[in-house]
């Protein structure tokens, strides 16, 4: 062989060496990566351990079989501070949903973030497929159910700073929400006049609270109780809703059994100056509706039509967003709901009054017609000074050293009109009827998840501290620069 066929095949030997190792070297980084995206350990290095979920969410996020959409429209770029504190917050929190949601290659919850005024035509297009259409808001999503989680879901103030950050909990319920396979059923009652599911009418329509209903997984029927001589056994919650004529005997009894026998749940929204045939049941339960008119003259409680803003909120799980952020209810005329303190002794029950009217209301006992409220005066004697109480629960439990059960719970309100079509847009009726629903529900106490602290730093640094920090920063760096323009000189001579 001669000395060119001898380089020929040196360099040939040479080629083949080189892509070899240029495979294996590709094939090695492939499998790290594939083994490091099935086999990974992430830490959270937080204080408070901020973006750690908890044991209960990665439980219940193993158990997913329908995928999930999150979709987040919160601007990145707010020039509100909790805004922007709220945005670094779910964004590092969904990435440890998405991380906990993998397996394998497949995706059990995935995750959008959309900015609505840059990325026009995906926000219009989310906007006409799932109704989105204000930023701040994240949409939870699998198969045809979808819960909305709004800021006020997420964050709590305490004189205009953020105090508590619930991102978890409210995740976490609304994934449970939008994927649970058995619906909870809610009846609501009928043939007494009662405000209708399935009616558009402003006034006395209840067709936008069923939408909400329904879009939680919700099963909405509808009960005649005198038809049927006991609640069905499939019935979760039944809600009366601004019932015109009272219940008879039987009927108030049907729901008796159903809450003292059976732990049942019930809503129940009065008008007043109407009969409603609830006063035995309410009675035993340690509630009174009284028969009296709230009114209220204060012009800082009271909006152009007349209708009331209730500011006044006891610390409840179903008021307890409205005590934080400070969110009114509107609602129109109302009749005193509170606790019935002549009710039969029950150490098993715990009565709550939830809202109330201002300290400038009362209570009239002596009014006739709607009309004549503007000339109606406080009478010591007959009349209730406020705050006057316009919602109230009841709930039962059986405690022990070691367990603690829970039975039937009731909640009653003064009025129905914060229901309909007309003034669930409230932003705070919304969230009062939604969260009325959940605590009868148990979906308040559905995750023992707690809340974390929001900690916020400051870093007080002279200008003077400042120039020598860009300096000591820049030096490392510049030496490195400096020293490997010196090598690469060295070795070119």
């Amino acid at each position: 062989m001669n000395l060119p066929e001898n380089f020929k095949t040196v360099n040939c030997l040479n080629l083949t060496n080189r892509i070899l190792q240029i495979l294996l070297g590709v094939s090695f980084i492939c499998g790290l990566n594939y083994l490091a995206s099935r086999h990974y350990s992430r830490t959270d290095l937080t204080r408070n351990r901020l973006y750690s979920l908890s044991p209960e969410t990665i439980a219940y996020i193993s158990e997913i079989k329908t995928p999930v959409k999150i979709i987040v429209t919160i601007p990145s770029d707010s020039e509100e501070p909790s805004i922007s504190l709220l945005y670094r917050y779910v964004r590092n929190l969904l990435q440890e949903y998405e991380n906990a949601g993998r397996d394998g290659p497949a995706k059990k919850i995935e995750v959008e973030f959309v900015d609505v005024f840059r990325e026009l035509r995906k926000a219009e297009a989310i906007s006409r497929s799932y109704g989105i259409e204000n930023p701040n808001e994240t949409l939870v999503i699998s198969g045809d159910k979808r819960r909305r989680i709004l800021p006020a879901d997420l964050l709590d103030t305490s004189e205009g700073s953020t105090t508590t950050f619930w991102g978890e909990q409210a995740f976490t319920s609304a994934i449970i929400e939008v994927t649970d396979e058995k619906p909870d059923r809610v009846y609501f009652l009928v043939g007494h006049g009662e405000m209708q599911t399935d009616d558009v009418d402003p006034r006395r329509g209840l067709s936008q609270f069923a939408h909400e209903l329904e879009m939680r997984n919700f099963t909405l029927k509808a009960l005649d109780l005198s038809k049927e001589k006991q609640v069905p056994k499939d019935a979760d919650l039944i809600i009366s809703a601004s019932p015109q004529s009272p219940l008879t005997a039987n009927e108030s009894e049907a729901l008796r059994r159903y809450l003292s026998d059976r732990a049942g749940r019930l809503i129940v929204f009065l008008d007043p100056w109407r009969n409603h045939g609830f006063d035995d049941l309410f009675y035993e339960w340690g509630i009174l509706a009284d028969k009296m008119l709230i009114v209220d003259n204060g012009p800082d409680f009271q909006v152009a039509s007349g209708d009331l803003i209730i500011r006044q909120f006891a610390e409840h799980a179903i008021t307890d967003p409205h005590l934080k952020n400070r969110i009114p209810v509107i609602v129109g005329l109302s009749r005193p709901i509170r606790p019935d303190l002549d009710a039969p002794p029950d150490e098993r029950r715990n009565t709550v009054s939830l809202i109330g009217s201002s300290p400038t209301s009362w209570a009239e006992s002596s009014y006739q017609k709607a009309r004549e409220i503007d000339n109606l005066q406080f009478n010591p004697i007959t009349d209730l000074r406020g705050p006057v109480p316009i919602a109230c629960s009841s709930e039962r439990t059986v405690s022990s050293p070691f367990l603690s059960i829970a039975g039937g719970r009731l909640v009653v309100f003064g009025n129905s009109d914060f229901a309909t079509n007309q003034r669930i847009s409230s932003f705070g009726n919304h969230m009062l009827l939604l969260n009325t629903v959940k605590w009868c529900l148990d979906r308040d106490t559905l995750l023992a998840i707690r809340g974390r602290a929001v900690e916020t730093y400051q870093m007080l640094i002279s200008r003077k501290e400042l120039n020598q920090l860009g300096l000591l920063i820049s030096t490392v760096p510049s030496i490195i620069a400096v020293w490997g323009l010196v090598i690469y000189w060295t070795r070119r001579r």
